[in-house]
């Protein structure tokens, strides 16, 4: 009896560690997920970079900036959330912010030449992207909202400017909501231009994507300064850029 008793006294030590052991788990789990932590990856060998305590805007128009690390390996990002670092090289990014490396726009199947003079108004001036200087690789709206004036006379202007043969690209990116926000905007120089051109592995920092983006200063960019900018075709000055996993000089 005496045995029975230790033996279920045991059993029922075990049972009480196990189960405390996950609920601590879970809660560290869930206190990360709050962080803005969404995933965890534990390193089986090194990385060849890992930045820690990022503020990621990462692209997709989906995501509200997100707290994270970002582990590289190959010139690729491999993991986005928390990140073990197991002797790997690391990048503190607290109080900075990473966005993705801007998309430029090119002529492809999805991406046509028309000429200027009779591109507006049968395309939308945010779907009108010009190819001569001051205005090169930004779109009608952009440099209409940059130079305060409206489209129709932005359009004039840049006419007065060009000759009859002048060429731009259509390019159709979706607007996938009426007012858009900074993530949005951003989107739209970096994700949405990489899947209407067929580029599989830029435009946003996620799993399998080229490590390409630029490192800014958080305070310098709050909501609404990013937002002014990405409604102009602009991107905020970084303090770093890293392409292909590698700070460029």
């Amino acid at each position: 009896m005496r045995v029975l008793k230790r033996l279920l006294a045991g059993v029922f030590v075990v049972i009480f560690v196990g189960i405390s052991s996950y609920l601590i788990f879970l809660n560290v789990l869930n206190g990360l997920k709050i962080k803005g932590y969404d995933y965890l990856f534990l390193a089986k060998e090194p990385y060849d970079l890992v930045i820690k305590h990022a503020v990621v805007l990462n692209g997709t128009g989906e995501k509200e900036p997100f707290r994270a690390d970002i582990a590289v390996r190959n010139g690729y990002i491999v993991g986005v959330g928390f990140i073990n670092p197991k002797a790997s090289p690391v990048f503190d990014a607290g109080g900075l912010t990473i966005i993705p490396w801007p998309v430029k726009i090119k002529a492809g199947e999805q991406i046509i030449e028309h000429l200027l003079s009779t591109a507006y108004p049968r395309y939308n001036a945010e779907e009108i992207f010009l190819l001569t200087a001051p205005y090169e690789g930004l779109s009608l709206a952009e440099t209409a909202y940059a130079a305060k004036l409206s489209e129709v006379e932005m359009y004039n202007r840049i006419r007065l400017d060009s000759d009859s043969e002048t060429k731009v690209l259509i390019a159709e990116i979706e607007n996938k909501t009426e007012e858009l926000s900074a993530k949005e905007y951003l989107a739209r120089l970096t994700g949405y231009r990489a899947i209407l051109m067929g580029i599989e592995d830029r435009g946003t920092i996620e799993d399998g994507k080229m490590a390409d983006f630029y490192i800014l200063k958080t305070i310098d960019y709050p909501e609404e300064k990013l937002l002014e900018l990405f409604r102009q075709g602009f991107f905020p000055e970084p303090i770093y850029r890293v392409q292909n996993g590698i700070f460029l000089k």
